[in-house]
């Protein structure tokens, strides 16, 4: 925690107990299984080693413990040593559980990457180079009984490996001075990665600031460094860092920020049901890139990607929709939250964290009822043209389609609720379609009751309330307009607006989202009585660069769309590039446009209450003359949002806070 030294409290702890946990899934149906893909050749990847396959990761944070998940490849007990100020040391072993959902398919070993940049260059990488060996076990440790806001010593020993780290607990209520979090989405993690500069979109209308030259064009150097990509009728140039490397940077930037924890508003791979995603995903955060896993707890929320599998099927097909299945559950082996206690069944899909005085709602918004498709044409309201004042998302929870005759209910076209869990018993043999993980978010369902009950249990406490989920609710980009729309998307997050009446109501602070990959902020202010909440679109960790969805207009030009009338800013729309020749006739960006990034929440302690400063952050790239990479610098785009809360978390609305 960030906080006065002469305020911190000299604490004494005593750890009541160490409790290894565990949450096997049920056995699965080997016929089930080898329909997202057949089972791989030990002999075409390395032989287990001993040490750690993901290095030690905090989960489940509280004041008072501490989760610690870490892989092996090995069939054998870690030994643990935890120390704090005025302990004793303790010690614990660790019990293996093999994670045979993490096994390499057939496809995946075979898996060739190349890349084509446009340019005429194409490169790839040497087949199998990303693979690891083909075994998992899963390791885990809560520790309870800790003392808040208190710094602890773990030493993890597996096998012949040893890993040092610390970790902190979070702070009580009353008793913290300054608290950091960290928010980013859509990091879609994969080795492809390490090849791929994605597309970097300018906006058609305002692409450069006063004075600024031209980006560099088709056959500049620029070009034939990182190649080109056509969007929006527009040759444009590939950012200049690959994926890989923008995540590192990013996380770079962040683990100097030193935030009490990072959310990752979901898509956390390129597609959950693919191994070797999971894989470049835990060396950037516990492996070979970075352990910063080990030392901040990582809060992450599921997206469409979580339910997608890639080269393994996919979403699946009509009549096997178990690639999505084994996707959801890959990330509920990964991850352990506290959930829903009283439907466990849902596992990881939503869940609570309290961090001090503040309160972060995790919402699953992958599966909506009743189901919507563009495929198939199957939508809850009627057909509409119209940007979206049209819409009465105050009526949707109690009247519905009766209140609102053009609302949406879903989020995805890709699969529906009975298939999902038609395949999740076939493949979880014992269980039952009430047994499923697949939550729906839309009123009257397990988890719509659980977020209003949550909300009004934190705001009776007296907490400043947080809301992530995948898919944004209001967003300019591709996914803005929902299925039911004339530009219809078939994975929007329009449907989520049912829970914006409860959030106004609770006096939510600002919900985190990502799908979009872009950078945007909306207003949200329903009854028009200047108390709303931020809608932040924060899907720029390091996969595409997007900006606002565009259409044709009656000439045939491309135009934004402009669906989303709530927006008040964005990086593409309002940051607009400048570019300039220096003394060498290199042409340069100097600052400006979209870059990768995350928005930073400082909370500051005050006599009156607490401040929140939302900062939006962007990685921006430093090239020499010749285009390579120098370094990059964090820089902050020019959209800062302060919000002032009393000493009972309400918030005290300032006129131009929005």
């Amino acid at each position: 925690m960030k906080k006065n030294a002469f305020l911190r409290r000299i604490v004494i702890p005593a750890i009541a107990s160490f409790l290894a946990v565990s949450s096997p899934l049920p056995s699965i149906d080997a016929a089930s299984k080898g329909k997202a893909g057949e089972q791989a050749s030990e002999s075409t990847v390395r032989e287990p080693e001993t040490g750690f396959r993901v290095l030690p990761y905090l989960q489940s944070p509280t004041s008072t413990s501490m989760t610690i998940n870490w892989v092996s490849e090995l069939d054998e007990p870690s030994r643990v040593i935890v120390t704090g100020p005025g302990m004793k040391a303790k010690k614990m072993i660790s019990t293996p559980r093999y994670m045979d959902l993490m096994e390499y398919t057939q496809k995946e070993l075979e898996q060739e990457l190349t890349y084509d940049s446009g340019n005429g260059v194409i490169e790839t990488l040497p087949p199998g180079s990303w693979l690891e060996s083909n075994s998992n076990y899963k390791h885990s440790v809560t520790i309870d009984g800790l003392e808040p806001d208190t710094t602890y010593n773990i030493i993890v020993k597996q096998g012949k490996k040893t890993h040092t780290s610390k970790f902190e607990t979070f702070p009580d209520q009353e008793n913290w001075d300054e608290l950091s979090l960290i928010a980013f989405s859509d990091t879609e993690t994969e080795p492809y990665g390490e090849l791929e500069h994605r597309e970097w979109e300018l906006h058609p209308v305002n692409p450069y600031a006063p004075g600024s030259e031209e980006r560099p064009g088709e056959g500049s150097a620029f070009d034939e460094k990182y190649g080109n990509k056509d969007r929006n009728d527009m040759f444009l140039v590939r950012y200049p860092l690959d994926q890989q490397t923008a995540l590192n940077e990013n996380l770079a930037h962040i683990e100097a920020a030193d935030p009490d924890a990072l959310l990752i508003a979901g898509d956390l791979s390129q597609g959950s049901g693919y191994q070797p995603a999971w894989d470049e995903f835990w060396r950037h955060f516990a492996g070979d890139f970075t352990d910063f896993a080990t030392h901040t707890p990582l809060l992450p929320a599921i997206g469409n990607w979580e339910t997608y599998a890639s080269i393994n099927g996919g979403y699946g097909s009509e009549e096997d929709r178990s690639p999505a299945v084994i996707s959801r559950n890959k990330y509920h082996e990964y991850f352990d939250t506290p959930g829903d206690e009283d439907n466990p069944h849902y596992k990881d899909s939503y869940y609570r964290t309290d961090i001090g005085p503040i309160t972060l709602l995790t919402l699953d918004s992958t599966n909506g009822i009743p189901d919507e498709s563009t495929a198939t044409g199957t939508l809850t309201g009627e057909v509409y043209s119209e940007n979206d004042t049209i819409l009465n998302e105050s009526v949707w929870a109690e009247q519905g389609v009766d209140g609102d005759p053009y609302i949406t209910t879903d989020t995805q076209g890709q699969f529906t609720t009975d298939a999902y869990n038609h395949a999740f018993t076939k493949l979880f043999n014992g269980l039952s379609v009430e047994g499923s993980d697949l939550p729906n978010f839309n009123p009257g369902t397990e988890q719509y009751k659980w977020a209003e009950e949550q909300l009004k249990d934190a705001r009776e406490q007296g907490q400043i309330v947080l809301v992530q989920f995948h898919h944004a609710a209001y967003s300019s980009g591709v996914h803005g307009a929902p299925p039911n729309h004339e530009y219809a998307d078939n994975q929007s997050g329009v449907a989520m607006r049912v829970y914006s009446p409860m959030f106004e109501e609770y006096g939510v602070a600002a919900v985190i989202s990502g799908h979009d990959e872009m950078f945007e902020r909306s207003w949200v202010d329903l009854d028009g009585d200047g108390n709303g909440f931020h809608s932040y679109d924060v899907g720029v960790a390091a996969d595409g660069l997007r900006g606002e969805k565009m259409i044709r207009d009656e000439n045939g030009s491309l135009v934004p769309q402009e669906f989303n009338t709530h927006t008040q800013w964005s990086a593409t729309k309002d940051e607009p590039e400048y570019w300039e020749t220096n003394e060498n006739g290199v042409k340069h960006l100097i600052d400006g446009g979209l870059h990768y990034g995350h928005l930073q929440m400082d909370f500051v302690k005050k006599s009156d209450g607490v401040e929140l400063t939302l900062t939006p952050v962007y990685i921006f790239p430093i090239l020499d003359d010749n285009y390579d990479l120098v370094r990059t610098e964090r820089r902050v785009y020019d959209d800062v949002q302060t919000i002032h809360f009393d000493e009972k978390g309400n918030i005290i609305q300032d006129a131009d806070s929005k």
